[in-house]
């Protein structure tokens, strides 16, 4: 029995150390690692389309019945947006941004007569701020030039007004209110205040209230 035990001892005392030692390869642990945008802002581009209502000043040479009239406009949507509204949040939810919007406008004016029409280029270039995250408030400088205008004659107690070769440039004082949709959609709600006479030969100045709905989508992140 001693023999045997005695066996067993040096046959465990033989055994490689490799069998008794076990080995951890900490070159093979992978450490998790958290990758951190810092990207802050987001570029949106977009298109927009709506309606609008036009008002008139007072023609003081005559009374020309005017009333309010009912147009429409479309055109393009470029705008940027500062900052996260939280750490965890995605680039572009900041308080503020800035929206321009390059647009063909139409305004009609009533009268007695036949109603009168311009066709503009605006590009109103709005301040935005978020009240939340999807509601905000715009305001900024809206520059318009006239390109066309018709009829070519407005008549009223017994004068004729040449119209049909108006020619002018404004610029409107602008505030409105938008909300905008995570995935992209928004409607905006505004209100445009002449500043200038329509022309030298018609001293009216136009305002107009508009609502349009657009869809802006994400060009890149800074």
């Amino acid at each position: 029995m001693k023999k045997l035990f005695l066996f067993a001892a040096i046959l465990w005392m033989a055994t490689p150390a490799s069998a008794q030692v076990t080995f951890t390869d900490e070159e093979n642990e992978q450490d998790e690692i958290e990758i951190v945008d810092k990207r802050k802002s987001a570029v949106h581009f977009g298109i927009k389309a709506g309606a609008n209502m036009s008002m008139m000043s007072k023609y003081d040479p005559v009374d020309l019945g005017l009333k309010s009239g009912i147009g429409f406009e479309g055109g393009a949507v470029i705008s940027a947006r500062f900052g996260k509204r939280t750490k965890a949040s995605d680039a572009g939810t900041g308080m503020f941004g800035v929206q321009i919007e390059p647009s063909y406008v139409q305004h009609t004016v009533g009268t007695d007569g036949d109603d009168l029409k311009l066709s503009y280029l605006e590009v109103p270039v709005l301040v935005k701020i978020f009240l939340t995250p999807n509601f905000n408030i715009e305001v900024g400088p809206n520059f318009c030039s006239l390109l066309s205008s018709s009829p070519d004659y407005l008549e009223a107690s017994n004068t004729r007004i040449a119209t049909g070769d108006l020619k002018g440039f404004d610029v409107k004082a602008c505030i409105g209110v938008s909300y905008e949709t995570k995935g992209g959609l928004y409607a905006s709600l505004r209100y445009n205040l002449g500043t200038s006479d329509l022309a030298g030969n018609f001293p009216c100045k136009v305002s107009a209230a508009s609502l349009t709905l657009g869809y802006k989508f994400n060009i890149f992140k800074f």
